[in-house]
Formats: C-alpha cells, structure tokens, sequence
C-alpha cells in the first residue's frame, strides 16, 4: 500500500506527467446510470462507444466550416461519423431510428431511396445493397455512426480526414441542397454539434384519454363545370371533412364527403387503441383492437381481408409479418392526392386519387424473408410530399415458445356504420351486409416449431357463402422457412397448401403451391373465381440485384403464379419490377405478362410502364409516365407529365399533361397554390381537349385544432385530423423544475422540425407543428443555435412520442441556465502546505441522485461544465479511495444558482497512513 501511495504522491507532484484533460459533467455521461432505455443489440460488425477513442473534428464543404466540433470514433483517418449529426448539417433529410438501428430517407435531385438497417447489417440505396463489413458501424445512445469510407459509398460525398488537424473535408459529387440554399450556410458556420449536451431521446407520453379536444381538417371545392344537365355547365360544390381524436380511453376519427352537388355520398367512423407494449388488456395482451369501419385480418388459405362495419382484435406486434401472408396497406389520403408504394425501393403500386372511402389501399403486397422497406409516398394537388417509411420484419411465422398470438374481425362486409350509398366498397356485386368473420391463432411450441389454426365464415363476391377451417405447421428446414396447412369447408371442399421462403445464392424467394379438391373456394387466392372452381395454384415472389458493371446491382422484384381449374381452363401471369438512377432521374420499370386459356379461346397480353422523377435546383419537381402494350399490337397508351415549381416558401405551381391515345383524348391541368396563414387556397382548373369539357375552381384547405399553449381552438395548416399534432413552449428554467413558473421568461427562436414541415418559436416560446402520421411513434428534431441564449442546457435534441390522429402532444422544452463548477482536491504535505492531488476520480452527484465523474488534472482540479441549479455533492470514488487508503476530511457541498456564474469548491483528502512524498 506505502509503495502504491507513494506512486500516486509521484504524479501529483510530477507536472511533467499530467493525468490528462479533465472530464465534463455532460448529461450523456449522467444518462448512462438513470436511463431505463435499453439500447437495440448490436448487429454483426457494429460496435459500441464504450471504450472507443473520442475525436473531435471541424468540417469543411466547399472551404467553409460547417461545424466546429463533430463527434467522431476511432481511427482519425478512417473514422466512425454521426450519420445523423453530418445529415443534419448538410441539410440531407434522413430519419434516425437509433432504437431499431435503422436510418432511411432520400438522398439527391435523383431523390434515390436509402434504407440502412444496422440488424440485418446491410444499406440499401436506390435498390442496391451495401454490406456493413465489420467495424463499419456504431451505435450510441443518440445517433448511428457509419465508417466514413461508408458514408461516402453510401452519400453523394467525397470524405477526406486530415488527422494531424482533425479536419474532415467534404466534397460534393452532386449538388446538395445546403449548396442549393446558400443563406443557411452563414447559420451552419457557427454551428458546434456539442453532443455531450445531447441525451437519449426526451419521450413525451401522450395516454389516451376519456374526452380529448377534436382535431379537424376541411377541404371545399367551389367551381364550375361545363359539362351538366342537358348539355348545360353547372356549378360544383364539393366538401371533405375529418375529425380525430380522444373519446372513451380510444382513438377516435370520423370522415365524411359529398358529391359535386354538396350532398353527403360517403362517411365512416372507428374507435382504435393500440398498445406498443402488448398489453392493450394488461396481462392478457393485445396490440391494436378496434370498432367502427374497420378491416378483418387475412388469412393463408381461407378469407381475404374485407372492411365493414365490426370490431377487430390482434395481439400480433404491428412491425412483424409472415412471409407466407400478403399484407395490406391502408391510410388517409386527402382529396386530390396521389399515392405510391416502394417496396425495397422498388415501386410495385400506384393509386391516383382517394377511394370511396379518402383512402389509398394496397392490398395484396407479397414480401420476401427479412426486413422489408415500405415507403409510401403521397403526391398532393399543390407540390406537396410526404413520405412514411415504415420497416417490417418478415419472418417465417414461427413464434418464440410459449407465445400466443390471436387475430380476430367480425363486420357486416361491405357495409359502412353510416350507410350513404348502394355502391359496394370493393366491387362486390353481392352479399353486402352479410356476416365476415375470421380467427387466427398461433402458438409456439419450440424455436423452431409453431403451430396455427383459423375459422373463417365469409359470403364471396358471388354471393355464395362459406364456412372454413385450417390447421398448419411453421417450422424450418436447412435454413428455409416452412409452412404448410390443411383446411376444410365442411362440405367437402378441401385444400393443402406448402411454402418454402428464404435466400439462396443471393436471391430472396417465396414459393408456394395449394391443391384443391371438392369446389374448395380459397378466397386469398388472387385468381379466386366464384364461377370457377380451382383445381391447384402455384406462386413464386422473388428479389434480387442483377450485377452490372460499374454498378452495385440492378434491384429487380418479381412474380410469377399460375392457377388451373376444374373446367380445364388455365391463367399464366407474370411481373417484373425495377427502380434505376440514370444521371439525376429515378426511373421506375415495370412489365406485366398474362396468358389465358378457356376451351378453344385463348388471351395473351403484355404490357410495360416507365415512370421517371426529377428534382431540378429543389425548386422543380417534375414527374411523368408512360404505358405500353406490347401484345397484342405494340402501342403507346397512355403519356402523362406534371411539373411542380415551387416559387416562393407561400406560393408554388403545377403543370400537367395526359394523353389517351387509346380514347384519342388530351387532358391538360393547372393550379397557383398560395399558403397563406389561415388557409391553403388553390385556383386551377382542367381541360380536355376531344371532349371539350373544362373545369375551374377554388379549392380551400385547413385544420381546426385546440392549441394546449393558447388554451383555444386555432386555425392550422392541413393535417391535424389526418395526423398527430404538437405544441412546444421553449422557456429558460431558472429553478430547474421542468415547468414554466411565473417570471421565467420564453426563448424564440427555437426551430421545430417533424413530418417534413419546420416550425420556430415566436415571442411567447411557442411553437405549433401538424401533419406527423399515425399509427406508430413519431419524432421531432429541435435546434436551439437560433435563440439568443448562453450557458444554457437544453432537453434533448429528439422528441419522441405515440401519434395518432387528432392528438396533440404537449411539450413543454426548459432550457435550464448552467454553470461552471470548478473542483479542486489537495492534500496537506509534511510542511503543512496544501498541494494538488492528481488522477483522483471525482463524483458529482445531484439532488436526484444523478452522477457525474470526472478526474482531477496535474493541479488537483476538476472542471464540471453545465452544471444545473441545485445544491450538489463532490465525492471521490469509493473503489478508488478505499484501493488507495484515502478519504475526504469533511464532506464537500456546492450550491450552484441561475445566474451562469462560476462556483468552486475545495475538498482535502487524507490518508490513513503516512506516506512519505516524493517532490523534485
């Protein structure tokens, strides 16, 4: 013990040997002993921070700085870079969702999609895969971090490290749209990435409630229409409106619209709840359950899913699928908009326009084994984008032991809560109104074995009733995921269906075969035909990238199925999908093929569509496609442009174009959109040009929601029924308690970013945003390097919370005023003079327990920068202490104010036996 004391007297008094730099009280550092938070598993090749060098360095785009202060790991010439922090900086809009490891968005004036997904260790951009090779990742609490030779793979960068400066230069490939917006690199400039001031995500709980302020959104169309009565115009009156919110402990929404008379044509309504942990009925379980309009869940062999008015109940997690099971996809689309859906970065489905229900639907959508990128994109009537990306983990349908899963809908098929029309939702010429029901179960029995059963009762479209049953096994074999089934109509009717999905040689496949017997009607089946019974059906979905040189791989997404029935007759089809980037485009290829045999008659077609997107400048965005029929006959069908121009923040355009050369038509469109700050009005108009027919109008849209800030309803921008909503106040905490009391003042300034819209507070530290989805948690990102504030702690960067429509989250941001805390710790020498003591471990704790460390320099002092009000104590390690047989004297206390000012401390340690110290 003499010996080790005597070491450590040798540091402290040896200036030449300095313990190093002294350690700051940054909130990560305090996170790290009071976070609940798990941090996601690390995939294959990602490593943590822990233990990992620190760097810091400034960055340079085209000779200016940008940053002062970038976080980085390891190796300074080949570091690990902050994907999120360097995005952020370089205005590039990619979300971070450190929880599941996952980064996506679109990247480019080509606007190509990138998904990076840590788990499954692999970036895809614009279809093409990059591996993560190990070390080339790294996770923290608040940002992913990717190897920059990665990151240059992966951005339009060229990324060089100056290690002996801790510069990184950046060069672009192709304009970004920092460079593109010039004015906000005076903002950058100044702009330190500070990350030791950011702590995990600030969660934000948003519980349902029994009664909740609704939320509205409005759009009326006033116009005239010179196609009417009797070869007259007439007037158009059209009207859409939403309502969303809490009411019963659910979620509730409701929407109707009219005809262009203004008479009520369509409307529904339903009550959702859902659970992220799975205990919608504690300890029973459950994710989601609802009651209204709402749809029945799919099933393998057996009933497809059809809406009505019923109840549904799953206690499936919402982000997981089986390979074996199509899923569908539904959500709000307003009235004039547009929909998309990429799978894997591929598009496979386009709707043009809202159904009779303001939704868009996909319905059908085979996905491939793994992790699947679902991104769909809505196209709006005035420029306007809005891209939901949403990640699901396709497995084989096998379950941990032990876990049960349920799956429950019961409707009156094909009929709304409010029936306003005759007309069928889905087409079905017959059984509206009768009784759909299915129930699904599954339960595992070992890692590699689940078994499954369902009843169905069901009236198809032919108006022909059924009643099934199924028993099925999910299992494994040599890798390959395996499914089979058998099922029973009790009349008769029988099917057998087997499945094999996995990834062999770089393909993801999915092949399925189902034979029938006894007039079996497998209404899953997309070549289900009421009049026909099937004999057998065979499909194989497949994703691959075909190499190409100098290229990382073409993504190409196919299908091929066949089904044959009773009568002999046979249908073959075919589809081929692909997405490219040639130059600044995006391209979207897509080729179908049918053949169709029936007795002596016999149909072959095939058709092809191109569709191409470009963005020039960040200002316009132009868009157009293309339908092909190859056979019979090669022939342009169809040619459709629309050009966006956005020609101001307040005030954009649209073109378009269609031509039918099938209908020898010509359609042309035209709209001025002005944003203005009750409403967003737009004027424009069509024509067609075979018919002469024309159309002119105003079309009004806006939301109605209760601003929790202002205690009173206001007038939005579209979104809030559609989606969440939130209200920030920004305020200086001058008593550290979390909320705004009576004299701490407010902070504009503060920039509010989420669902693609930007919000700053104004005078009174207020800040509305709308438009942030539903169904699932969303997230804002905030920035404080506007506010005229120093020496301040800020929340966390990200704010997280549940959306759904309708709701308002309240967030109240304290930015609490900090000091500097200077320690020093000395010891009393043999002449009686007090020297500092080095390399002593420090702990600041706070009066809610929550700890810093630091260690004290060759002089004996500890600098804690940050340091909130608060009455704090300074301890020495306990472990370190009693290793080296010293303690503290008299314990040490620090009451640090709201004033910024700098508070020190003196503590004196004592040992507990003399030791001789060795001085130069």
């Amino acid at each position: 013990m003499t010996t080790t004391l005597a070491i450590l007297a040798l540091a402290a008094a040896n200036g030449s040997a300095p313990a190093g730099p002294a350690a700051s009280a940054s909130p990560a550092d305090e996170s790290s002993g009071r976070s609940g938070t798990a941090l996601p598993q690390p995939a294959f090749g990602t490593i943590r921070a822990d233990g990992q060098d620190l760097l810091l360095f400034s960055v340079q785009l085209d000779g200016t700085t940008i940053s002062e202060a970038l976080t980085a790991y390891g190796d300074p010439t080949d570091p690990l870079l902050p994907l999120g922090e360097l995005t952020r900086l370089l205005e590039l809009p990619l979300d971070i969702d450190v929880t599941n490891g996952v980064a996506s968005g679109r990247i480019g004036e080509s606007q190509r999609p990138i998904t990076i997904d840590l788990r499954s260790g692999q970036a895809l951009i614009g279809g093409k895969v990059v591996a993560l090779i190990p070390p080339d990742s790294l996770i923290s609490e608040t940002d992913i971090y990717l190897r920059a030779s990665l990151v240059a793979k992966l951005l339009p960068l060229k990324i060089t490290s100056i290690a002996d400066e801790m510069i990184l230069t950046l060069e672009a490939s192709e304009k970004l749209p920092l460079q593109a917006q010039r004015e906000r690199l005076a903002r950058m400039a100044g702009l330190a990435g500070q990350p030791e001031s950011q702590d995990d995500a600030m969660r934000v709980a948003t519980p349902y409630r029994w009664i909740g302020p609704p939320a509205f959104d409005f759009t009326t169309e006033l116009g005239y229409n010179s196609e009417g009565i009797n070869g007259g115009g007439r007037s158009v009156t059209r009207f859409e409106g939403r309502v969303a919110g809490d009411l019963l402990k659910a979620g509730f929404n409701a929407w109707i619209a009219t005809d262009d008379h203004g008479d009520p044509v369509s409307a529904r309504l339903a009550f959702t709840r859902r659970s992220e942990d799975g205990r919608l009925l504690g300890s029973l379980g459950g994710t989601s359950a609802a009651l209204g309009d709402v749809f029945t869940p799919p099933q393998v062999v057996g009933a497809r899913s059809l809406g009505g008015a019923g109840f549904t109940f799953s206690s499936s997690r919402i982000d997981e699928a089986s390979v074996f099971q199509r899923i569908n996809l539904r959500g709000e689309l307003p009235l004039g908009y547009d929909a998309e859906l990429y799978v894997n970065d591929i598009l496979r489905s386009a709707q043009r326009g809202a159904g009779v229900q303001g939704r868009y639907e996909f319905n059908d959508i085979p996905l491939v084994r793994g992790r699947n990128a679902l991104r769909v994109v809505l196209y709006g009537p005035r420029g306007e984008r809005i891209e939901r990306t949403r990640v699901i983990n396709v497995g084989g349908g096998q379950l941990a032991a032990g876990k049960t899963t349920v799956d429950l809908g019961i409707v009156s098929q094909d009929r709304t809560v409010i029936d306003l029309s005759d007309a069928n939702l889905s087409g079905f010429a017959k059984g509206k109104g009768d009784l759909r029901a299915t129930f699904n179960i599954a339960h595992g029995i070992s890692e590699h074995l689940t078994v499954a059963a369902g009843l169905s009762r069901f009236t198809d479209f032919g108006g022909t009733s059924h009643a099934i049953g199924s028993i099925g096994a999910r299992h494994s074999l040599l890798g390959l995921a395996v499914q089979t089934d058998l099922a029973s109509d009790f009349t008769g009717g029988r099917a057998m269906s087997l499945g094999l999905a996995g990834r062999i040689a770089g393909v993801s496949f999915l092949g399925r075969h189902v034979e029938y017997g006894g007039g079996f009607a497998d209404e899953a089946n997309t070549a289900f035909d009421p009049s026909r019974p099937m004999r057998r059906y065979s499909e194989v979905v497949f994703d691959l990238a075909v190499p190409l040189p100098g290229s990382l791989g073409l993504p190409v997404s196919g299908r091929f199925d066949r089904a044959e029935f009773v009568d002999g007759s046979q249908t073959l089809s075919a589809r081929a999908r692909t997405t490219a980037s040639v130059g600044q485009t995006l391209f979207a290829i897509g080729a179908d093929y049918s053949h169709r045999t029936q007795g002596n008659f016999a149909d072959t077609r095939i058709n092809a569509n191109l569709g191409a997107m470009r963005l020039i400048d960040y200002k316009w965005q132009l868009r157009a496609t293309a339908d092909f029929g190859i056979k019979p006959g090669t022939r342009l069908e169809t040619l459709g442009f629309a050009a966006d121009r956005a020609i101001s923040d307040r005030y954009s355009l649209r073109l378009g174009a269609t031509r039918n050369f099938a209908g020898h038509d010509a359609a042309l469109q035209a709209g001025l959109t002005a944003r203005l700050p009750m409403v967003t009005a737009t004027l424009g108009g069509d024509w067609s040009t075979s018919q002469n027919r024309w159309r002119v109008g105003v079309q009004l849209n806006f939301g109605i929601a209760r601003d929790p800030l202002k205690g009173r309803y206001r007038v939005t921008p579209p979104g809030p029924a559609n989606g969440a909503s939130a209200a920030l106040l920004a305020f200086i905490d001058a008593n550290a308690n979390g909320r705004r009391d009576e004299g701490e003042e407010a902070v504009p300034g503060v920039v509010v970013q989420g669902g693609g819209l930007k919000a700053v507070t104004d005078g009174q530290g207020r800040a509305f945003v709308t438009g942030l989805g539903d169904g699932n948690m969303t997230s804002l990102r905030t920035d404080i390097s506007g506010t005229d504030t120093v020496f301040v702690s800020p929340p966390p960067q990200n704010i997280t919370f549940a959306a759904r429509s309708g709701g308002i989250a309240r967030i109240d941001y304290p930015l609490v005023p900090t000091s500097e805390l200077v320690t020093r710790i000395r010891f009393r020498g043999r002449d009686g003079a007090l020297n500092g003591l080095s390399a002593v471990k420090v702990r600041l704790v706070s009066p809610k327990g929550d700890v810093a460390s630091g260690m004290t320099e060759f002089d004996g002092t500890v600098v804690f920068d940050g340091v909130k009000p608060g009455k704090y104590a300074i301890e020495i390690d306990a472990d370190q202490a009693a290793r080296l047989g010293m303690r503290l004297k008299e314990p040490i206390f620090a009451t640090v104010g709201a004033d910024g000012s700098v508070v020190d401390v003196n503590g004196e340690v004592a040992f507990n036996e003399h030791v001789q110290m060795v001085t130069r």
